[in-house]
């Protein structure tokens, strides 16, 4: 029995319902508009004259800053003058009567210059009233000048400048020192001059851009701040309803907070909103009211009638079944477009059904079965007994394609490949094939043994032997694969597991360089180490566990050492030291060796210079990653180390690796050209353990070669070893670069090497990585005699 279709039941005419809506909502709208319109208006206005304010602020802040460099300026045309070198070493009244007089005052709007000893004692002081245009007493100035901030008599070199704002007498002041020096800018300073600006009213009336702002430099303290301010910090306030403020705490000398920048104004912007917000409201009052009569209207004449026609034919189309029902359509509007719209989906919805299912299952670029469709595969076929294996397949170099080449090449290399694996996958035993996204591909094979996963891998993964046929040419693409097994099936929750499992040993066929590697638990076990060792370095910096070691360098031929290399260490909280040939990969690969190179050059760049400090000048060299030297601002980091800890650049030097410079050539070797120019000595680490050696000898900028330990292995028993180690020390020489011989262990290697003219060694036979202390007793010992033990 067919249950009759229910009836359209009207309670409350939907005319009713919509005409009392669009009252309610007219009504409703008119209260919040004249609730909130005058609020929101005037914020935005508000908001419009803080901003200003803001940036009056910022731009008179500009303008004082601006005012520093001049007086900045000023100071060094008269330090680097030889009339001011030999009136400091003794006063003369021709320097006083040319030079000291009003017009050079007023030139730079200048109101103070004090003339110091090197042992700051007072050579002369004048002060110069702008406003008066007369010369007063300055000398108790020029006293509270090195009582407060005697800081400004003292220099780095003879370039430096000491510059700042300085409260003197209760006022605020612009202050400028450098040492004084002969035309020629040598040295020694013969002392010091100071200028100074004092922050009139009339000075700062000229830094403001807008006639109408008020500038003020007011000296704070704890009672009279309203705000607490942090330095750089811009406050806005209106102080009331016609003027607002705007503050800049500014830093003095000694980087003490004492000063504030005010800039006011009147509120014009706070008044024009005041009035827009009156008007606004009564004009969208006004519209409010005409617009919600007009709608009511058009929504009874244009649909509500219109859907009481259309309301029967639904009541038609509920009694229809199958093709019958559906929406009677007549007339040429837009209720009747989408009749005819209605219509016609009810008509493709079926179709399109399909085609749905048919492209969630596929993927658009290749059109090899996606991950979802291999996933739902591969948990029927776990369902079962039958045994399975997943191979994870991913292209080789392919991003380096797409950079290069760009990416349509790329989408023709994948649509190739996806082919080949296809019809090789064809020709073979069932399995599946599908695309998991970007360049990686899966593999569904039903083997019983992983040996047979293997072998059925590397047979489609074969059929990149030949090239790739592109627009761009003929290409070769190799490929890593990682196979997992599962010999007994399994249930849909191992999905998954397969999949880790296959990219796991993917990876490590990419780290050992084979085209196809099966899983083992070591893997992942490996990765779970890896994994902690990741966690772990993470906070080990901040935790100070980091630590280095220094290895001496050892002249073969004084016996002297003549310098060291920092070795990092970790120990490691819960497990004791690791070795950094286990975490300085994982450190490569996330990219904290950027924070952690960063560390060892600071720490051993003043450590050095600790020792430079206490008579000890030793070279101290620091190896550096792969991911460091690709970094552009690496030479502006090693820079502003040098400059930080102080160390003559010379004292310093960094070690690459032939894999560190491989990958891009030829921007490593700017990347070294620049570091050498900054006085820093370059060496080759590892020398001989790669292909390239000889050819990197002559492309890069290299000071040095270190030799791998490698080569002293035997060296004194095997004489053909003998040979290539003679030969390779006397090319080096004849390039003019200094040879470093590493792992040097016994007395015989050692004497071997000062026949080969060998000038430097270092190894365990002179000492093993030592900290700091012990380096400096190491090295006052060798400073005296080496004596070299076995």
């Amino acid at each position: 029995m067919v249950t009759p279709p229910l009836p359209l039941r009207i309670r409350f005419p939907l005319r009713l319902k919509v005409l009392a809506a669009l009252a309610l909502a007219g009504m409703g709208l008119m209260f919040v508009v004249a609730a909130l319109l005058p609020r929101l208006v005037l914020a935005r206005f508000d908001e419009q004259e803080k901003a200003r304010m803001r940036q009056n602020t910022q731009r008179a802040a500009q303008a004082l800053q601006s005012e520093q460099k001049n007086l900045s300026t000023f100071v060094l045309n008269w330090s680097v003058w030889d009339d001011t070198y030999r009136y400091v070493q003794r006063p003369t009244r021709d320097y006083e009567k040319n030079n000291l007089v009003p017009s050079s005052f007023e030139a730079a709007a200048v109101n103070l210059f004090v003339y110091f000893t090197p042992q700051g004692q007072l050579v002369s002081a004048w002060f110069y009233d702008l406003n008066r245009q007369r010369f007063e007493p300055a000398t108790s100035l020029a006293t509270e000048i090195k009582r407060v901030s005697p800081s400004l008599l003292t220099f780095r070199n003879l370039e430096d400048v000491q510059e700042g704002l300085v409260t003197l007498s209760g006022k605020p002041w612009l202050l400028a020192a450098r040492p004084i020096v002969t035309s020629a800018g040598k040295g020694p300073a013969a002392g010091t001059i100071v200028m100074g600006k004092a922050l009139t009213p009339l000075l700062l009336d000229t830094l403001k851009r807008d006639s109408q702002l008020t500038l003020q430099v007011q000296v704070t303290s704890e009672a009279r701040a309203r705000v607490t301010l942090e330095p750089g910090e811009i406050f806005v306030q209106p102080l009331n309803q016609q003027r607002i403020e705007g503050q800049l705490q500014l830093l003095d000398f000694q980087q003490r907070a004492s000063l504030i920048l005010k800039v006011s104004s009147a509120r014009v912007d706070h008044a024009n909103g005041l009035i827009t917000a009156r008007v606004i409201l009564l004009a969208v009052l006004g519209m409010v009211l005409l617009f919600t009569a007009l709608i009511m209207m058009l929504v009874e004449a244009l649909i509500l009638r219109r859907l009481a026609v259309y309301r029967q034919k639904v009541q038609v189309l509920q009694a229809s079944k199958g093709r019958a029902g559906r929406l009677p359509v007549s007339g040429q509007d837009e209720l009747s477009a989408l009749g005819d719209a209605l219509n016609s989906l009810l008509d493709r919805t079926d179709q399109h059904q399909q085609q749905l299912v048919d492209q969630a299952s596929r993927d658009e670029l290749t059109g090899l079965p996606n991950r979802r469709r291999f996933s739902d595969q591969l948990s029927g076929v776990l369902e079962g007994t039958t045994a399975v294996a997943v191979a994870l397949i991913d292209l080789n170099g392919f991003k380096s394609i797409n950079d290069t080449l760009g990416h349509e090449i790329g989408d023709e290399i994948l649509r190739d490949v996806a082919n080949r694996f296809a019809t090789a996958l064809a020709t073979s035993a069932p399995g599946m094939v599908a695309r998991l996204g970007g360049d990686e591909f899966v593999l569904l094979l039903e083997v019983q043994t992983m040996e047979a996963a293997l072998e059925r891998t590397q047979q489609l993964l074969n059929t990149l032997n030949c090239p790739l046929s592109t627009s761009a040419g003929d290409l070769f693409v190799s490929a890593s694969a990682g196979v997992s097994h599962s010999p007994l099936g399994g249930n849909a929750g191992d999905v998954s597991i397969l999949l880790r499992h296959a990219d796991l040993a993917m990876y490590h066929a990419k780290i050992t360089g084979q085209a196809v590697e099966a899983y083992t638990p070591h893997l992942s076990d490996e990765a779970q180490r890896r994994a902690a060792i990741e966690r772990e370095l993470r906070g080990a910096l901040d935790r100070e566990e980091f630590a280095l070691v220094y290895q001496p360098l050892v002249n073969l031929h004084s016996g002297r050492i003549v310098g060291c290399e920092a070795l990092l260490r970790w120990q490691r909280r819960g497990h004791g030291p690791v070795s950094p040939a286990q975490f300085i990969p994982v450190a490569e690969e996330t990219g904290l060796i950027m924070e952690i190179g960063r560390w060892v050059l600071n720490t051993a760049c003043t450590q050095a210079m600790q020792w430079h400090a206490a008579g000890l000048s030793l070279k101290v060299a620091v190896n550096i990653s792969a991911v460091q030297l690709r970094d552009g601002t690496f030479v502006a980091q090693l820079a502003e180390v040098l400059r930080d800890s102080g160390l003559p650049s010379g004292l310093l030097e960094i070690e690459v690796t032939e894999t560190a410079v491989i990958a891009d050539l030829a921007a490593a070797t700017r990347q070294l050209a620049q570091v050498r120019a900054l006085g820093v000595t370059v060496s080759l680490d590892d020398f001989g353990t790669g292909y390239a050696s000889l050819e990197l000898v002559r492309e890069l900028p290299l000071d040095k070669l270190k030799l791998d330990r490698s080569f002293m292995r035997g060296a004194d028993t095997d004489p053909r070893r003998q040979v290539i180690l003679a030969s390779v020390i006397r090319m080096a020489g004849e390039l003019g670069l200094q040879v470093v011989a590493e792992g040097v262990e016994t007395p015989q290697q050692a004497a071997l090497l000062q026949t080969w003219h060998c000038p430097l060694a270092q190894g365990f036979l002179y000492a093993k990585p030592l900290t700091p202390a012990a380096l400096w007793e190491f090295a006052q010992q060798s400073h005296s005699t080496l004596r070299m033990q076995p």
